[in-house]
């Protein structure tokens, strides 16, 4: 992936949940957009960060280039699931 591949999605509006896919096999969710940073080498990804705050369980960052895919994620809260009619 590219720096604009990851920009696209970090910045898009309304804001869409996003998991990481790394080619070493790890993932990283990006639950809101100040969870993820862009920089000039790569991805930084906050762990354990809350919206609304600004403290991190920690952190990971790496080359854009070790990124494999993008997935959108459901909002958390939010269910897809459908009531069976009675």
């Amino acid at each position: 992936m590219t720096l604009e591949d990851v920009k696209t999605e970090l910045l898009r509006e309304p804001f869409v949940p996003f998991r990481v896919h790394l080619t070493n096999g790890k993932k990283y969710d990006v639950a809101f957009r100040e969870a993820g940073r862009l920089m000039s080498y790569g991805f930084l990804v906050f762990i354990g960060m809350k919206e609304g705050t600004h403290s991190a369980k920690g952190f990971d960052r790496f080359p854009y280039d070790d990124i494999v895919r993008i997935e959108h994620r459901p909002a958390k809260g939010r269910r897809n699931s459908r009531k069976k009619a009675s």
